[in-house]
């Protein structure tokens, strides 16, 4: 014979399966498609909706995208560093400095 405690886990047991089957019954035929579609309207963005930084941010996370970022990451701190480092007398030996930011007056410019 069975202990009351096996029959109370038994009965457990068999009440959340039938939840799970009412969970899977109720997804299926043409109105619960339509009010699944409803609900995931709602709830969640794809990429195609978002824009500016929450795009930037979900191109960040994908795993594909991990390279370009490492690079991107990468030349922009090395832009920096470079910035950083342009001294004035630099800007003053430069062509382009002096032609497009500067006075103009270097020999040779446009």
């Amino acid at each position: 014979m069975l202990t009351t405690a096996e029959v109370a886990e038994s009965n457990a047991f068999l009440q959340k399966s039938m939840d799970t089957n009412k969970k899977i019954w109720a997804t299926r035929g043409a109105d619960a498609r339509v009010a699944a579609e409803v609900k995931r309207a709602a709830e969640r963005t794809t990429w195609r909706q978002m824009s500016g930084m929450k795009l930037l941010m979900h191109e960040v996370g994908h795993v594909g995208n991990r390279p370009f970022m490492i690079g991107f990451g990468f030349t922009g701190l090395a832009c920096m560093y470079i910035q950083t480092k342009f001294t004035d007398e630099m800007k003053a030996n430069s062509l382009y400095w002096s032609t497009f930011h500067g006075d103009g007056k270097k020999e040779g410019g446009h």
